[in-house]
């Protein structure tokens, strides 16, 4: 098993959270099924609800969705880089 850096996964899920790519650190960090799933969830889910709240708060919404994927983009990449972390313990 290769080494990878906690560090770079942390970075890649803050960076594609911000880009709507939420999951790319996962991968990155060898779980590669939860990064897709990730991945392929928040796609469905950030526009489904991203135009619903757009819709229902005329456009408000929409100042604060670059917040919402930075936010969830750091909780996620915390947690991957947590994973790595325990990986590199054993």
């Amino acid at each position: 098993m290769r080494y990878r850096d906690p560090f770079l996964a942390l970075l890649l899920e803050v960076i594609g959270g911000v880009f709507g790519f939420l999951g790319l650190g996962w991968i990155y960090a060898g779980h590669a099924g939860w990064g897709l799933v990730l991945l392929v969830t928040y796609w469905l889910l950030d526009w489904l609800v991203g135009i619903a709240l757009s819709i229902f708060t005329l456009g408000v919404w929409c100042f604060l969705w670059p917040a919402q994927n930075l936010i969830l983009g750091c909780v996620s990449g915390y947690f991957a880089y947590r994973s790595l972390q325990r990986q590199a313990a054993w």
